[in-house]
């Protein structure tokens, strides 16, 4: 009787073993699937790590020609103000020639004006000479 209950218990130890055996190969093969899904997963993150810095770095080179555009750009309208101030400066300048140009004319009309009739005079005068003298 001894020997057959030495022989349940090994039976019975040999049982939970086996199944200690087989749930230990389940848990692994759970492991295996679980790495693998890890694995991907981190295959996936280094993907879009790539594609991120990547990108990060296109735009790196777009800021710096915008800066570049931008810097052209400041020195375009400072070279444009300074023409502006420059063609306001010559209107002004056109426009106080043209006011004294005007005030010449004026004055050259009216010494015309004086000349003509000092004409006149100096006509009349001569006239009423001759006829004195005729």
């Amino acid at each position: 009787m001894a020997l057959e209950e030495e022989k349940k218990e090994r039976e019975a130890a040999l049982a939970k073993a086996r199944e200690a055996s087989r749930k230990a190969v389940e848990e692994a093969a759970l492991l295996r699937e679980r790495t693998m899904t890890v694995e991907e997963v981190a295959s996936k993150a280094q993907e879009e790590a790539k594609f991120y810095k990547d990108t990060a770095a296109d735009l790196d080179k777009e800021k710096a020609l915008l800066k570049a555009d931008l810097a052209s750009a400041r020195e375009v309208y400072q070279e444009m103000k300074v023409e502006c101030v420059k063609g306001e400066i010559a209107q002004s300048a056109a426009e106080e020639a043209k006011k004294k140009a005007l005030e010449d004319l004026e004055a050259e009309r009216a010494r015309s004006r004086n000349l003509s009739d000092d004409i006149d005079r100096l006509k009349r005068a001569l006239l009423e000479k001759e006829g004195a003298i005729a």
